[in-house]
């Protein structure tokens, strides 16, 4: 009975460690990435913003884990030069407020974007879009054709790729034991392990330095990554339902992947281009999941291609599209991704020359 005690004893003082460590660790995130913008109220619902520079606006949705750092540390300083530059923690992300646990579906959330879009008198905007914030693009253009010019995909996660019912996620959704889990060990374990992922994310590039010392402190907040487990099933549904739209959506859409992308397969973009009617996909060699940081030259192209997409549309019966270059190293499976195969396509309409 004395063991048992002390084991008891020992146990929850580590436990309280990690609770004082993890603490220490979220104040010391929200110090390093404070809001740097301000915040619209939607729907009882505060979405946190950045909004500068003047001229056609430019709206960037960052991905799973990300803020409106993705967006201020990559693209912000060029796109402000010409654009009305604004960026949005989306629902649930840095600052921003989340709809309700379950309630992360990219259909909800681009129902609330659209709502701040009219508050903030944003008028067709391109969206720029990166992974999992471009199926919410996608569903504001098919909600809401008139509200958009154009969508340009980064790294885009458009189809449902993962299983909620997977072994973390049920730990991290589990009564008590998933809240226990959260305050203690995942964040340190987190912050441990977040150098290694960052460098994953950007292979074969390196890591921004800035974004690897902010941003993912920002993600490995306990009340983030518990909202974010709650929502997967949402998310993952309403990837399946918009799939079955992508056919319907009228507004251009240019879908940039990078070939070397090991976080979501460029076989993604592919398929997109295969089923939205006016899509021009932009494959880019030895790139991986963050273009906007290792590839800006390439975004801010597919940006000014997107908004003459959106003026004058592409020549009749033309699609922009360009074939996969050959090196195994970075050529997508062209695996079946809603059961059909993936096809060639013939040129890339941002290639100079």
């Amino acid at each position: 009975m004395d063991v048992l005690m002390t084991l008891g004893v020992v146990a929850l003082a580590v436990l309280a460690a990690l609770a004082t460590a993890t603490a220490a660790l979220v104040r010391r995130a929200e110090h390093r990435a404070p809001p740097l913008g301000r915040s619209v109220l939607v729907d009882g619902i505060e979405l946190h913003y950045v909004d500068a520079g003047a001229g056609p606006p430019v709206v960037f949705l960052h991905g799973a884990k990300g803020s409106v750092y993705d967006a201020v540390l990559s693209l912000g300083p060029a796109l402000t030069r010409h654009h009305r530059f604004v960026a949005f923690d989306r629902p649930g992300a840095g600052y921003s407020g989340r709809a309700g646990a379950g309630n992360g579906s990219p259909q909800v959330q681009a129902e609330l974007l659209h709502g701040a879009l009219q508050a903030l008198g944003i008028e067709r905007p391109v969206i720029v879009a990166h992974s999992a914030g471009a199926p919410v693009a996608l569903a504001l253009a098919l909600d809401h054709p008139e509200a958009v010019a154009a969508v340009v995909t980064l790294g885009g996660y458009v189809f449902s790729a993962r299983d909620p019912a997977r072994a973390p996620n049920r730990l991290l959704t589990a009564p008590v034991v998933g809240a226990v889990m959260l305050w203690t060990l995942i964040v340190p374990l987190g912050h441990l392990l977040a150098r290694v992922v960052v460098r994953h994310v950007f292979a074969p590039d390196p890591p921004d330095s800035v974004y690897t010392r902010l941003a993912p402190g920002l993600a490995l907040r306990p009340a983030l990554l518990a909202g974010d487990a709650r929502d997967l099933p949402a998310v993952e549904a309403g990837l399946r339902s918009l799939a079955r739209r992508y056919v319907d959506l009228e507004t251009p859409v240019i879908a940039l992947h990078g070939l070397a992308d090991f976080v979501v397969s460029a076989a993604q973009a592919v398929r997109l281009c295969q089923l939205v009617p006016r899509c021009d996909l932009v494959l880019l060699e030895e790139t991986g999941h963050m273009p906007h940081f290792t590839r800006p030259d390439a975004v801010l192209d597919a940006i000014a291609l997107a908004r003459r997409r959106a003026t004058v549309g592409p020549p009749h019966g033309t699609r922009d599209t360009f074939a996969s270059p050959p090196s195994p190293a970075y050529t997508p499976a062209l695996v079946a991704l809603g059961g059909e195969p993936a096809v060639p396509c013939t040129r890339n309409p941002l290639q100079r020359g």
